[in-house]
């Protein structure tokens, strides 16, 4: 199956590109994942957990492109396939445009049929970009600029 997401970062291009790379970073922000670690530069052991007692599991290689605007990656190895790549697009100084094109391939003939009906590989990959977004988005705001959790709570300014 081709899963294709666009999302936008509210940092510059270079930053973005280095924080998403860098996946020692923000692994424990992974909702589903069991698994994220890093073997060498170009290396990731990865798996996450699905419904009904799927867990995927494979190696994720990086593979050299042509731009330093793009990652591809490919597996090696487990109970999926999956090959993609990671588009950065600059939209302003300060905006950055992220699309990821993912083809995977579930092996186990069962868990395929449930994924085509229940599209849990989507599930898992959308709600990990919102985990991921939220994440850097948070590191990117100002914790003076934050709005009140609570403005309840907040202390009356006196008139």
């Amino acid at each position: 199956m081709l899963l294709e997401k666009t999302f936008h970062m509210s940092q510059p291009l270079a930053e973005s590109k280095a924080r998403l790379t860098s996946i020692q970073s923000y692994k424990r922000q992974f909702l589903m994942v069991t698994k994220a670690m890093v073997t060498s530069s170009k290396t990731v052991e990865f798996s996450f957990r699905g419904p009904l007692g799927f867990e995927a599991r494979t190696v994720l290689l990086a593979v050299d492109g042509d731009s330093d605007n793009q990652f591809a990656f490919e597996s090696a190895g487990g109970n999926i396939e999956v090959m993609g790549l990671v588009d950065f697009t600059e939209i302003r100084p300060a905006c950055t445009e992220i699309t990821l094109a993912i083809h995977y391939r579930i092996k186990n003939r069962l868990f395929a049929w449930l994924d085509q009906r229940l599209h849990f590989v989507d599930t898992f990959v959308n709600a990990e970009l919102r985990s991921i977004r939220a994440h850097f988005e948070g590191i990117a705001t100002s914790y003076v600029e934050r709005m009140p959790i609570l403005p309840l709570f907040e202390s009356a300014a006196a008139a």
